[in-house]
């Protein structure tokens, strides 16, 4: 029966076959050493997508955190792995975690390995363009000096238009902790797209209760009507999504 320690060694040296072996021996795909870094850990860091979705599919937990709070998509952004990183956000891996450092895996991208398809990767999955670790610094500042591509992405993110589309599109994709972050960073709420769909027209077709009850408390109305005459009650009704109706609803009584 192999071990964990077999199977460590099988991804460090890049051996999918023997990382496969090691697996269909028994080896544990939770297996961590004494500082909590997995063997996903390993894989990502090594920028190894074909071991890291062998080992996703084995039960390896995709948001493991080592002793300093690192993601195994934190260190495939820090090695510049942009296809890595963009299976580990298909597959699903939260984008809004920090480590006890602060860094966030879009820092990771853009300031520390100035990795362009990452961080355009991370963006598109509504990653925190304002947060920053560095004390009295935006994102954009600390990345200019690793990468203008970056900075650039990271500059059009966090402007007024930017942030309302941004935001628009996070609440399409019903993600509540995302517009958290975009309101607190100072995104407009009330924006509205070309039709005059606000976020929460957007968060009630979706039927985002939670994230419904979130916009209704920055001010938003669920009777406010778009250029078609819709209201954000009228797009949940249509969808079935009873629990974000009676939200919205009881916002009027």
């Amino acid at each position: 029966m192999s071990s964990g320690e077999d199977l460590m060694e099988a991804i460090e040296s890049g051996d999918e076959a023997g990382v496969k072996r090691c697996l269909d021996d028994g080896a544990d795909p939770l297996f961590a050493d004494d500082e909590g870094f997995t063997v996903l850990h390993m894989a990502c860091q090594e920028g190894l997508d074909a071991i890291a979705t062998m080992l996703l599919r084995k039960g390896s937990p995709i948001d493991a955190t080592d002793d300093d709070g690192t993601t195994p998509l934190m260190l495939a952004c820090s090695g510049e792995h942009a296809d890595c990183v963009a299976m580990l956000v298909k597959e699903g891996a939260d984008v809004m975690m920090k480590c006890k450092r602060g860094k966030t895996a879009l820092f990771c991208a853009a300031a520390v390995a100035g990795c362009e398809d990452a961080t355009a990767t991370l963006l598109a999955a509504s990653a925190d363009a304002f947060d920053c670790p560095v004390d009295g610094k935006a994102m954009h500042e600390v990345a200019a000096k690793k990468s203008d591509a970056c900075a650039k992405l990271l500059r059009a993110a966090t402007s007024a238009e930017g942030a309302s589309s941004r935001l628009l599109e996070a609440c399409e994709a019903g993600r509540t902790r995302a517009v958290e972050a975009m309101l607190a960073g100072g995104a407009d709420v009330a924006a509205t797209d070309d039709d005059g769909w606000t976020a929460l027209h957007f968060a009630a077709s979706e039927g985002g209760a939670d994230l419904c009850e979130l916009l209704l408390s920055r001010g938003l109305r669920a009777d406010a009507k778009a250029k078609d005459g819709s209201t954000p009650i009228d797009l949940a009704e249509e969808e079935e999504h009873d629990e974000a109706v009676e939200v919205l609803k009881k916002s009027l009584e």
